[in-house]
């Protein structure tokens, strides 16, 4: 009788063992362990089979659990044009464009891309991505990587702000800032700008209204654009927005 109770005890014991691992298993699943390490590519070891629109400014190849990845940015110089823009001017047109591709089999396919640009500029342009600011992550850690691009964009004769975005990328999930980048405008100018005031939406007593206009630099408009992504991910967004959000003419 004490033999089979003993038995018993061990039967139930191995189970309850087993059934913990077997949860501890499943939650480490969860959460999938990959070191993504990204390589830089010139142009000439990108595959034949990616075509780069105009002059390629940065190429980066990494694996995680999708599979092997590429993400290109390129720029196209400003070029004559017969458009007009908002104000019936004729100008100049440059163009940024981003891209990243998934390798099937033996071939590479494009899984989102991000085009943008200044057209129609009578004056002198900015378009160009920020150098040092695109980034591949795993933020949320879930062996996906994220890739986060920055740009400015401007059309201007006179010392004011360029247009800033923040675009970023998980699988196609595309999450965004928008604003203007930080500009000295007087001597007396000082940067104060901090990741808490950043977003016009919430700071206090903005009314949009145009004396108030330096209030807008360095910031962005909302944060709506990263509505529903993991927390994480608008926490790196402020930082980066901060980090990159000064621009000089020097």
């Amino acid at each position: 009788m004490r033999l089979l109770f003993f038995i018993s005890i061990s039967a139930i014991l191995f189970s309850c063992k087993s059934t913990s691992k077997k949860d501890g298993d499943e939650k480490s699943g969860n959460s999938v362990s990959v070191t993504i390490t990204p390589v830089a590519l010139s142009v000439q070891q990108l595959p034949v089979s990616i075509k780069v629109n105009g002059n390629l400014q940065e190429a980066w190849q990494w694996t995680d659990k999708l599979g092997e990845n590429i993400l290109i940015t390129s720029y196209v110089e400003p070029y004559d044009d017969k458009e007009k823009n908002e104000y019936d001017e004729e100008g100049q047109s440059a163009e940024l464009h981003a891209s990243r591709y998934l390798k099937k089999d033996s071939s590479y396919e494009l899984q989102w891309k991000n085009d943008d640009g200044e057209k129609s500029c009578p004056f002198d342009i900015t378009c160009r991505f920020i150098k040092g600011a695109t980034t591949i992550t795993d933020l949320d850690q879930d062996g996906r990587a994220e890739t986060t691009i920055q740009y400015r964009l401007a059309c201007r004769s006179d010392v004011s702000p360029s247009v800033m975005k923040l675009v970023m990328y998980e699988g196609s999930a595309k999450y965004f800032l928008t604003g203007l980048s930080w500009i000295r405008s007087s001597p007396e100018d000082s940067f104060a700008v901090t990741e808490k005031d950043a977003s016009l939406e919430t700071l206090p007593g903005y009314k949009k209204t145009e004396e108030e206009y330096l209030k807008t630099f360095g910031r962005y408009e909302s944060e709506k654009g990263f509505a529903g992504g993991p927390p994480e991910f608008l926490v790196y967004a402020r930082q980066q927005w901060m980090k990159f959000v000064k621009e000089s003419f020097e």
